[in-house]
């Protein structure tokens, strides 16, 4: 299973939390991803940031630096987020892709964690009845755990960032609580330049990490912020079967390089 990064494209190859990109995180064969903020009036929607401003670069300026959580729901669909090239789209709300999710049964998507009431993201997953598409991520154990208890069915992943001796530190804490709570576990491959293997995070502790997450039956993911054909290649040749990206479209044409040559 691979995720296709901050709702389906990464903001890369298609704009980010729009419908659109997640069709296209879908059509590819990932999990596209939500983060989560709410609105002034209760709507739960797919945006990372707390504002517009990033991704909407002709946004107006009443609405510049605004908080999500104090704009309605109508005010958030009256900006237009796309691009030149790709114009006319809008924030989702979560309500409209756990109606996708009912319609196609086969399709997953990944909610990380952000600024949402754990309890009522639960409800409305169960209400819906999709708690077995949904994975739902975040750094904090606690919360995952939490999370677990009130929706059962979904997948909860632990997302490890930082440092590679934070990363460490943390992967070694979750293998001392038996992963308790956690069904996935992703570890950032951040850059450090290097032209053999160009991640902070040794090859040999992925490795390692592999082994450990497959004895406990967890499943590991690792996330590449950067990476070229040689870099997913190595990353596979580890043994490394589940990916977080910013570039689906990319990836998917190397791992088709990849399993073609391995036969």
């Amino acid at each position: 299973m691979w995720e296709a990064h901050r709702a389906g494209a990464g903001g890369v190859e298609l704009p980010e939390s729009c419908l659109a990109a997640f069709e296209y995180g879908w059509q590819l064969g990932g999990r596209p991803e939500a983060d989560v903020n709410v609105t002034s009036d209760g709507v739960m929607v797919s945006l990372h940031d707390v504002t517009l401003d990033r991704i909407c670069p002709n946004l107006p300026e009443s609405l510049r630096g605004r908080n999500i959580s104090e704009m309605t729901w109508a005010e958030l669909q009256s900006v237009d987020i796309g691009w030149k090239d790709f114009p006319d789209q809008h924030v989702v709300s979560l309500e409209q892709l756990f109606a996708v999710l009912q319609e196609y049964p086969e399709r997953h998507m990944v909610i990380d964690y952000k600024r949402v009431c754990v309890k009522t993201l639960a409800e409305m997953i169960n209400r819906y009845g999709v708690a077995s598409q949904i994975t739902f991520a975040s750094c904090d154990p606690a919360i995952l755990r939490e999370f677990k208890s009130l929706a059962p069915e979904a997948r909860s992943k632990n997302w490890l960032g930082g440092t590679a001796e934070t990363i460490m530190e943390n992967f070694a804490r979750l293998h001392e609580e038996n992963f308790q709570g956690i069904t996935e576990v992703q570890l950032h491959l951040n850059d450090r330049g290097n032209a053999d293997w160009r991640y902070d995070l040794s090859p040999e502790f992925v490795k390692e990490a592999l082994q450990i997450t497959a004895n406990s039956g967890v499943l590991l993911q690792v996330l590449p912020w950067q990476f070229e054909r040689a870099d997913l290649f190595h990353i596979l040749d580890l043994g490394v079967r589940s990916f977080a990206v910013d570039f689906p479209n990319k990836f998917k044409k190397i791992c088709a390089d990849y399993f073609t040559r391995l036969g």
